[in-house]
């Protein structure tokens, strides 16, 4: 293969977060980054690196409209544009922008009842796809195994039963799909138990985690409802001895793709999160990722805004492909199963 082709593929495994909220800024950053063709954008309601927080990209349904249109319109290559759409305390749609009231999954655990989750996800892929996103990295599938844990204080669990979460969360992914957005499940292999977050700093689950926690993954791979699988920063070494899920091959290569039969789009967390970024420069983590099976990297870069971050991630992928530290089937791997999933939403031919 030629270098451009390379470039061209190594551009669609970037997703990454921008700011701005209009026409102009969606075309001033095509015009900036001309030459990476990304993969995906994420956007945010709140820009974290201020204080008090400002809005980033998200002001009302209309505005997000066109901002989104503007986006796909600027872009030589169809976008993947995605967003953290949770409901409750993960909520980029808040109704006081002017959205509709989306309640945690916590909550719709508590309810448990399949007709009010199927309504409530009807309603959320609905808005989101008139809005113009086609990527939600929902559903949580960690399970709720511990009260004290980060993911059971933001009420972001469904439930510690597998088999609930599975049944809800195949509910969610199918309205989901029906209204051309690609669900994400997370946070593979499970993060239930972690008691701290990821964002600050690294989390061990090894003496917590159980392999109840992967059965929601089985299941729903089993019954072909996930698409797309995002990763966690957790340290667990009945797993993996010495790297974080998102950077380990046993995790991702052995356990999901291998011995699970997953062979859709593995999507990292976010590696600016402490978890990775205090104990792995970027270089090492794009290499470490890409050797372990992620499929696209997802920089939200609204933890620590960095205007050169695009380029600096971009620059290293090529840098590592011309230091043979990675080959073209690699590339061209996750690059076909990029293009799969847009071909699923229909938005490449």
């Amino acid at each position: 293969m030629m270098l451009n082709e390379i470039k061209s593929m190594l551009g669609q495994m970037i997703i990454i977060g921008i700011r701005g909220t209009s026409k102009d800024d969606a075309k001033a950053f095509f015009e900036l980054y001309d030459e990476i063709p990304v993969g995906g954008i994420i956007l945010y309601d709140q820009n974290v690196t201020t204080n008090p927080w400002t809005s980033h990209n998200i002001i009302n349904p209309h505005q997000l409209k066109v901002f989104i249109e503007a986006l796909q319109l600027n872009s030589k290559v169809p976008l993947l544009i995605g967003v953290d759409q949770e409901g409750g305390n993960v909520n980029r749609l808040k109704s006081t922008y002017g959205f509709p009231q989306f309640m945690s999954w916590g909550e719709l655990g508590r309810i448990n009842n399949l007709k009010t989750t199927n309504e409530h996800s009807t309603l959320m892929a609905k808005t989101l796809s008139k809005c113009g996103f086609n990527l939600n990295f929902a559903p949580v599938l960690d399970l709720r195994v511990n009260e004290d844990s980060f993911i059971s204080h933001q009420d972001r669990a469904f439930s510690k039963e597998a088999e609930e979460v599975t049944k809800h969360a195949q509910v969610f992914n199918e309205v989901h799909l029906k209204n051309n957005i690609i669900p994400v499940c997370k946070h593979f292999p499970g993060q239930g138990s972690a008691s701290a977050d990821a964002h600050e700093d690294f989390i061990d689950v090894t003496d917590s985690w159980n392999k109840s926690e992967i059965v929601p993954y089985k299941e729903l791979i089993n019954r072909g409802s996930i698409k797309a699988i995002m990763t966690s920063h957790v340290i667990n070494k009945k797993l993996d001895e010495n790297l974080p899920a998102t950077l380990s091959s046993r995790v991702l290569n052995d356990l999901l793709k291998k011995e699970m039969g997953f062979n859709g789009v593995v999507i990292s967390d976010d590696p600016s999160m402490g978890a990775i970024s205090k104990y792995y420069d970027l270089k090492e983590t794009l290499l470490l990722m890409i050797h372990a099976g992620v499929d696209m990297f997802c920089f939200g870069n609204n933890l620590n805004y960095d205007p050169n971050l695009l380029k600096r991630v971009f620059k290293i992928l090529v840098e590592l492909f011309e230091e043979n530290q990675i080959n073209e089937n690699h590339i061209y791997q996750s690059y076909k199963k990029i293009t799969s999933l847009k071909k699923l939403i229909h938005i490449i031919e």
